[in-house]
């Protein structure tokens, strides 16, 4: 009998352990999604990254959204952009997008926008400037079209006011995979590896002495 009821008890106990591994999976499945790096044209280096929730966003098909519900978090290389090492979105500010989000084959992002105003930053000194910030993301088809924006607007107190900008452009791909050259570039680079070859052919034709 009482090995019977500590048999019962251990099934119980594994039962909760089942239940409690099933739920855990499932708040991580509802949170997973897909992250898309961001790189300027000529560049290796991940100067941003994005993270849309899952479904709708997937890396191996095409999916759009127009819900801001649906991005999860936006890092900015704080050496770069000045926005902090955190996450772009918790920062307060005023999230749009006006022409949502669209990927036509899950690998890149190619089309829509993002908006944010960030909240006025004002200084624990009178004689500084109130600090507004902007940023804009665009998302192009084109490599390289993919367009980060940072509008800063400093308002001294005698009415003096500084605009910076900041542009950048590149692309927007999905983590871990490798930016692919657009045709026009491999028509380019085959055209002047084939001038090569040529070249190589002819200097080695040359250095040849005459035959007999």
């Amino acid at each position: 009998m009482k090995r019977l009821n500590f048999l019962k008890r251990g099934l119980n106990l594994y039962l909760c352990a089942l239940s409690f591994l099933f739920f855990e999976l499932s708040s991580i499945a509802c949170f997973a999604g897909v992250i898309y790096e961001y790189r300027e044209e000529g560049s290796v280096a991940v100067i941003g990254t994005i993270d849309i929730q899952s479904p709708p966003a997937s890396a191996s098909s095409g999916w759009s959204t127009t819900a801001e519900s649906d991005l999860i978090a936006l890092f900015l290389d704080n050496a770069v952009f000045g926005l902090g090492s955190g996450n772009v979105l918790s920062l307060g500010g005023q999230l749009v997008m006006p022409s949502g989000i669209l990927s036509s084959n899950g690998v890149r992002l190619d089309g829509g926008s993002i908006g944010i105003t960030f909240p006025t930053i004002f200084p624990s000194d009178p004689s500084d400037p109130t600090i507004d910030r902007s940023l804009s993301i665009q998302f192009g088809v084109p490599q390289g079209g993919d367009f980060i924006g940072l509008a800063t607007v400093e308002t001294f107190p005698n009415g003096q006011v500084v605009v910076g900008d900041l542009f950048k452009f590149g692309d927007w791909v999905v983590q871990g995979t490798a930016l692919v050259p657009e045709t026009t570039h491999l028509t380019l680079l085959g055209v002047g590896l084939l001038g090569v070859g040529w070249m190589g052919y002819r200097k080695r034709r040359c250095s040849r002495p005459p035959s007999p």
